[in-house]
């Protein structure tokens, strides 16, 4: 019956959210141009990832996702390109969504401590759905938990669609310790889906994609800047916030990470809303930096009220390479803030 009706509640929950919304991933504070495209310039990197992510009530009902990105920062034009491929799959319903983009980001030294990047966006969506694997209204029993398995419903919907996506942001850091307190920040704004492209699988109405805005702030702080104590030399507290509002949903992402030596730490929290129906979850993470190479894991579950009487967990893997030249010997020292003095 539990298994029944966390079903049910993940079928309203995506008719309503998924196909509307954007999904945002648990580890942006680890691959910031998932939110911000902007931030592909940030310290003017060269870098490659992959984050798998998979989340649900069980495995039955998973969301399945997989990001890949990868940046090049020309020096001598300063300037980035960057290109990332987002896919979405709810197999249970036979679901999946596939979106390529590619961004510009222009570098601006506004003076001899601050960095503006801003970024253009054009992307490229496509969407797939099986409605045979549908759950329509007539189907659904509230009562009993259960589904039919046949609709009365007519069918009239196709089941491929295309889409062209655009979006813009900005983006602020420092690179040198403005407040003389050993500590670095960053700030962020961008909208996505300017031209507001039309998703929907039925012919005879529409599904337009609502604006998509967030704000992304950020501060590093060198919590053992002079080499006393237990922890290690190079010690950063990274604390990382976002916010963003997409229709009626809102979202709030709360990130604190320690990161001593070649190992980070770290908590999250997640908070949504939607109508008046929310679901937050807290998260912890662990990364480990071999090289030029980071690799982590973030796992979130809900708290407070459960719904369906399942918990909705959050599973994500991600892998980032980092091709800075400069980086091969810093010897356990991984600040966000690194060589940009």
């Amino acid at each position: 019956m539990k298994n029944n009706n966390s079903f049910l509640l993940l079928i309203l929950l995506i008719s309503t959210t998924v196909f509307s919304q954007d999904y945002i991933y648990k580890s942006q504070n680890i691959v910031m141009g998932s939110m911000n495209p902007s931030f592909y310039g940030f310290g003017d990197s060269s870098k490659a990832g992959l984050i798998y992510s998979t989340e649900g009530f069980n495995q039955n009902s998973k969301l399945n996702n997989k990001f890949a990105y990868v940046n090049h920062y020309f020096e001598n034009y300063d300037f980035s390109l960057a290109l990332d491929v987002n896919t979405l799959q709810i197999n249970t319903l036979g679901y999946s969504i596939t979106s390529s983009n590619l961004h510009y980001i222009y570098k601006t030294k506004l003076n001899e401590q601050w960095v503006f990047n801003p970024s253009v966006s054009v992307g490229f969506g496509n969407t797939k759905l099986d409605y045979n694997a549908l759950i329509f209204e007539d189907q659904l029993n509230a009562l009993t938990g259960t589904i039919a398995g046949v609709s009365n419903d007519p069918i009239k919907i196709n089941n491929k669609v295309n889409f062209l996506d655009v979006g813009a942001g900005v983006s602020f850091y420092n690179t040198g310790d403005v407040f003389n307190n050993g500590s670095n920040i960053l700030i962020g704004a961008n909208v996505k889906h300017i031209n507001r492209p039309e998703t929907s699988f039925n012919s005879n109405a529409s599904n337009i994609k609502d604006l998509f805005i967030s704000l992304q702030t950020g501060i590093q702080f060198d919590i053992n800047k002079y080499d006393q104590g237990f922890l290690p030399y190079y010690s950063y507290l990274f604390l990382y916030n976002t916010f963003s509002k997409q229709g009626s949903k809102s979202r709030i992402d709360l990130y604190q990470e320690a990161i001593l030596g070649n190992v980070g730490f770290g908590l999250n929290q997640h908070f949504n809303n939607y109508n008046g129906f929310s679901v937050s979850q807290f998260g912890t993470s662990l990364n480990i930096y071999i090289e030029e190479i980071q690799i982590g894991a973030n796992y979130s579950f809900e708290i407070g009220k459960k719904i369906g009487g399942a918990p909705y967990n959050t599973f994500e893997m991600y892998i980032i390479f980092d091709f800075n030249p400069f980086k091969k010997n810093r010897r356990g020292d991984n600040s966000r803030f690194f060589d940009m003095q």
